[in-house]
């Protein structure tokens, strides 16, 4: 018989022995009947512990003991072996997946800390990117907003509709955005304590107690007197910022002072030495780092997610209410469950797309415009599916009309997943206040690949885009056709096109870049047959 020991110390720990062992005092060991599993048995006494503690007395020495005669005296639902087997075995998939999970979650995170030590060091460069960077001041970046509080007994102050938060919403609340506060004031109360909101893309930095701990605002926010609010100046990049200020945190604690709380103060931050590279450089590696934190964010969801199946398994399976037969592990029936999910319908399905992309394309300063993120869809849908439907040939290439008008965009702006920005010329799409429901569907429809695939076309230009798009999409009618795949003949397709036709008297569709683009398309889509010539 195998021997099974249970820690009765402490809290309970339980494992199966595989060879014979002696042990102490504070262990009992369970020998089971041929007829009973040790994997179930298992599981069952990981999934009681609280159960087992009403079980245990105090012994001498202070620790926790379980009477041998309470313990055998407890009632569980034993199934027949092969069910007992079954559950098991359920379980430990589950159990498995977690571990797995966690085991990535680590590596990720253990991936960012690296590139957070290099990229905003300039120790390494991303590509396309040279020159010094630039030592200035917090001071010289940014605009520091102290916070303030209503009074606290003057209720026509509270329970309004303006957002306000005290550090505990920063440090309590997940994420690197404050998308939601505990508290919220009246117009009045606002007024009372002088108190002023920031924008959106504020950094909230916590200078009392927590110091150093810091969010970026999702939306206009007034503070308490525990935060200082810093207001990024032209030329530097909120999310750049956040990153950077993460770093800072331990010298934001040496600098701190006072008697009855330490607290920074806003010449002690705005002193602190940083280093800046270029605008665009900084937007390309906030884009890096916050593509790590969109990552490990949809492990950390799918492991809560995960934990919460486990423990619904353990309260259904353990007790005899659901019933196994036949299973195949908690791994497969996910997997069913996320096929079920993608019955959805296109609108939902391509208002999530265009969110994620405006999430990975947009910035206040640069918003995804409509003719930007039409053809990136094009280009996703070509990677993802193996065609792109519903396109119509117009002056600016490839574009769906009903992705505009037919309800995705509708869908997405309603759902709060985007909304409409505009700066100076730029106008189009940028991240709303609930995007993370869209990643997440992303997530779990089409994977993390896809947005990596797309991080290509970063920082090609909309001649670039409108170039490929519309090549692809004329070599995708010779191919349906039966016809060649040449220079000549994707030309002659945009020429016979009246609203293509004078794309081929812009020097971007030259004979040189046609070849380009078919060649690209050949890559990129792995497509192609010996009837493909350039």
């Amino acid at each position: 018989m195998v021997v099974r020991g249970m820690s009765l110390a402490h809290s309970f720990p339980v494992a199966i022995v595989e060879e014979p062992v002696a042990f102490n005092q504070d262990l009992k060991a369970l020998v089971l009947d041929d007829d009973v599993d040790a994997e179930y048995i298992l599981r069952w006494l990981q999934a009681n512990q609280s159960r087992l503690l009403l079980l245990a007395t105090e012994a001498s020495h202070g620790t926790k003991r379980i009477p041998t005669g309470d313990l055998l005296a407890t009632s569980i639902f034993l199934p027949q072996l092969p069910e007992q087997r079954e559950i098991a075995k359920a379980l430990a998939d589950v159990n498995d997946l977690l571990e797995a999970l966690e085991a990535m979650i680590a590596k990720k995170q253990a991936i960012k800390r690296g590139a957070i030590q290099q990229l905003l060091t300039g120790s390494i460069r991303l590509p396309g990117f040279g020159g010094n960077w630039e030592s200035v001041s917090l001071g010289k970046t940014v605009s520091i907003k102290n916070g303030a509080t209503p009074n606290t007994r003057i209720s026509a102050y509270w329970n309004g509709s303006i957002p306000w938060c005290t550090p505990t919403d920063i440090t309590d609340l997940p994420g690197k955005y404050l998308f939601t506060t505990e508290r919220r004031i009246t117009p009045e109360g606002l007024s009372s304590c002088s108190a002023s909101f920031v924008p959106a893309g504020a950094l909230l930095l916590c200078s009392r107690a927590t110091i150093g701990e810091i969010k970026v605002a999702a939306s206009p926010v007034c503070t308490n007197q525990g935060i200082k609010s810093l207001v990024c100046r032209d030329g530097v990049h909120s999310e750049f910022l956040y990153y950077l200020i993460v770093t800072l945190k331990q010298q934001m604690i040496q600098r701190a002072s006072g008697s009855t709380f330490l607290e920074i103060g806003k010449h002690d931050i705005a002193s602190i030495d940083v280093e800046l590279p270029s605008y665009d450089e900084q937007h390309a590696i906030s884009a890096v780092l916050s593509d790590m934190d969109t990552e490990i964010d949809l492990l950390e969801r799918r492991h809560a997610r995960t934990c919460g199946v486990r423990q619904g398994m353990l309260q259904q399976l353990l007790t005899g209410r659901v019933r196994l037969t036949n299973t195949r592990g908690s791994v497969e029936r996910e997997q069913a469950t996320d096929a079920v999910s993608r019955k959805h319908n296109w609108q939902f399905d391509e208002a999530v797309v265009i969110s994620v992309l405006a999430r990975n394309f947009g910035t206040d300063r640069y918003p995804l415009g409509r003719m930007r993120y039409t053809k990136l869809l094009y280009l996703f849908r070509r990677y993802k599916e193996g065609r792109a439907e519903g396109y119509l040939k117009k002056a600016a290439g490839p574009y769906k009309p009903r992705t505009r008008y037919g309800g995705p965009e509708r869908i997405a702006v309603e759902k709060k997943y985007i909304r409409q920005h505009k700066r100076g010329k730029y106008q189009g799409f940028v991240a709303a206040s609930y995007i993370r429901e869209a990643i997440e569907y992303f997530d779990k429809w089409y994977g993390t690949d896809a947005l990596q695939w797309l991080e290509q076309f970063r920082y090609k230009k909309n001649d670039e885009l409108e170039l490929l798009t519309t090549v692809d999409m004329a070599a995708e009618e010779l191919r349906t056709a039966g016809k060649e795949v040449s220079v000549e003949n994707v030309k002659d397709v945009i020429l016979g096109h009246r609203e293509w036709k004078a794309k081929m008297d812009r020097r971007i569709f030259a004979d040189a870049n046609v070849s380009r683009a078919i060649e690209d398309g050949r890559t990129l889509f792995a497509v192609g047959s010996e009837r493909d010539t350039a």
